[in-house]
């Protein structure tokens, strides 16, 4: 008699939990992203938002919530878990604020990995076509041997952007003057008034300034040149073995719902098809893909490994 009650109460537990996950999401689902609007992370995010309204009819709200390289939103979502309606959608750039001590926490053990929704491999050194001093690597190389730590080269403080001047550095033998200028839409204002002599961001959301020649793409930083956009030269073809790749991911609150992180997991999985977000992925010179949970985060932590080995002197 009691192995039956116990098999009638887990039946009822299952029941339960089905019942509430099919019911999820009940109302609107907010993706936090740690970066003003204009960049290619909010614009990852709403195209993202948009195909999922259109393929589950779920309601999906960008908010823009930038600061500390990710840690104003990790920690808004931490004080405001609002559970199973609250994460953050960010990329590779949180693993590097988290190696310099940016943060109080792990992405991976003090939060729940539900993605990867989106991979970039068009990360690119970027000049204005009226800077004379260099057009491509070749030359920015010796032209910076011969002015050490007087090329410009914009970032944002404790971000992926910062990781890649350092790889480049070390490669090339060379020193930048490293300069904190924001995020992805900053950098973009500032080399357009030509202020900057290099920006670090990815070539698709600048796609219409390369079209224009108003920017010059010096390298972008992967092992071969994107597919459909082959005069995009590689930094790694030029003699300069700096590869990244850039991952975005989505995190949520540290006690989320394994059911909702299944079902979440699984509608990334699915909306990857969605015409219009193809469409938009092949503009942005992105890739719609998707890991697993599990997968998600191995996928970082190994991302940590290689981090580490640039990173390691600005480590306390």
């Amino acid at each position: 008699m009691k192995k039956i009650m116990a098999l009638v109460l887990a039946l009822v537990l299952v029941l339960m939990c089905g019942a509430a996950l099919a019911e999820w999401p009940e109302r609107s689902i907010e993706l936090i992203v740690p970066a003003n609007p204009g960049g290619d992370t909010d614009a990852n995010a709403r195209a993202l938002a948009a195909a999922l309204n259109q393929e589950f009819g779920w309601d999906v709200v960008v908010s823009n919530m930038s600061g500390g390289s990710g840690a104003v939103a990790f920690d808004n979502l931490r004080e405001n878990p609002d559970n199973g309606y609250r994460y953050v959608f960010y990329h590779s750039g949180g693993t590097i604020a988290q190696l310099m001590g940016l943060y109080e926490y792990s992405l991976t053990d003090d939060f729940s990995t539900v993605g990867m929704p989106f991979m970039d491999y068009s990360s690119a050194f970027l000049s204005n076509s009226s800077n004379e001093k260099f057009n491509d690597i070749e030359s920015l190389v010796a032209y910076m041997k011969e002015h050490p730590g007087e090329v410009t080269f914009a970032t944002e403080t404790g971000n992926f952007t910062h990781l890649h001047a350092l790889a480049f550095q070390e490669a090339a033998g060379v020193e930048f003057k490293i300069v904190d200028a924001g995020t992805a839409a900053n950098k973009i204002t500032e080399l357009l008034g030509n202020r900057l002599d290099i920006i670090d961001t990815q070539a698709g959301l600048v796609r219409d300034y390369l079209t224009t020649g108003e920017f010059i793409n010096l390298g972008i930083m992967a092992e071969e040149r994107i597919s459909g956009n082959t005069e995009l030269k590689t930094i790694k073809e030029q003699g300069y073995d700096v590869v990244f790749p850039k991952y975005f991911y989505i995190s949520g609150p540290a006690d989320l719902d394994p059911a909702i992180i299944n079902a979440f997991n699984e509608a990334l999985t699915k909306v990857a098809a969605n015409e219009g977000l193809q469409t938009y992925a092949a503009n942005a010179l992105v890739e719609v893909t998707n890991k697993s949970p599990e997968d998600s985060v191995t996928y970082i932590k190994g991302q940590e490994e290689i981090y580490l080995g640039y990173l390691a002197d600005y480590i306390d």
